[in-house]
């Protein structure tokens, strides 16, 4: 795997990932959120903790994509790197973590489907985009003939 498109693939989707997160989960949604969450939402949120997370899921991404693009390697890059995208929002947020919250705790159905809508379209389809435009830049492997 070419390390110049592993490094600036996770720095940069960490950076924007993490600071969108802010301002869906904070300015666009968080009083509606909040309401919601009223019953089980701690008072301040461990922002390390969230980052921690943000961090292993760059990294996640950024190692996988090369893998995932070789597999499809005669499609165009950017629909695959969306595809890709939204289907690791998909399995690492609605699919596990989306669920288990409703199952473990009293949330709103509709926390889930609007926090989890956001993770799987906007977040994926945002983090798909920046790989593509990534590896169009720096390949993330040997070269491949696409179509």
């Amino acid at each position: 795997m070419n390390r110049k498109f592993f490094t600036i693939s996770a720095v940069t989707l960490f950076v924007v990932l993490f600071n969108l997160g802010y301002v869906f989960h904070e300015l666009v949604a968080g009083p509606w959120l909040m309401r919601q969450e009223a019953a089980i939402a701690r008072d301040q949120f461990i922002i390390p903790l969230i980052a921690l997370a943000f961090i292993a899921y760059s990294l996640v991404l950024a190692y996988l994509f090369p893998i995932y693009l070789y597999y499809y390697a005669t499609a165009p890059v950017m629909p695959t790197a969306i595809r890709f995208g939204i289907f690791m929002g998909f399995v690492w947020d609605a699919l596990q973590g989306g669920i288990i919250e409703v199952a473990t705790f009293n949330m709103p159905f509709m926390v889930f489907v609007v926090d989890s809508g956001y993770h799987v379209f906007v977040e994926g389809t945002i983090a798909g985009l920046i790989l593509g435009f990534v590896a169009t830049k720096w390949p993330p492997g040997p070269p491949v003939r696409r179509a």
